[in-house]
């Protein structure tokens, strides 16, 4: 079987997902012969430049940001939940097409999976 996952290694969210999908394949996995596929999606493919992930997200949904502290604080309760530990104040946001090309290569010498993980967890 193969899983076809499409995620930007800049949305929290696609991190939980990783947690989830691997936790799944682990308990209901044995037996099958799975691959999972990272597939790039980018969240801001036309950004130009670096900016902080809170002023990028009130901009967007048009919020302030105290609002957007709250989401990025349910988002951390959730991550603590598939142990993963968040810290979202300080994140920035920028165009990933760089590191989808890193992945991209990655997956032609079997390292994608460790990238993907690095590159998460350095995020």
């Amino acid at each position: 079987m193969i899983i076809d996952v499409w995620s930007d290694i800049v949305c929290p969210w696609c991190f939980i997902g990783r947690r989830r999908l691997q936790k799944a394949i682990a308990n209901h996995g044995a037996g099958h012969d799975i691959t999972v596929r990272h597939r790039a999606f980018q969240l801001q493919p036309d950004i130009v430049g670096v900016q902080p992930t809170v002023e990028l997200l009130a901009s967007k949904y048009r919020i302030d940001k105290a609002q957007v502290e709250q989401m990025q604080a349910n988002v951390c309760s959730i991550a603590d939940g598939e142990g993963l530990c968040y810290d979202l104040s300080q994140t920035l946001s920028g165009n990933t097409a760089d590191a989808h090309r890193l992945i991209l290569w990655a997956q032609t010498i079997g390292k994608d999976d460790e990238l993907l993980e690095a590159l998460y967890s350095a995020y």
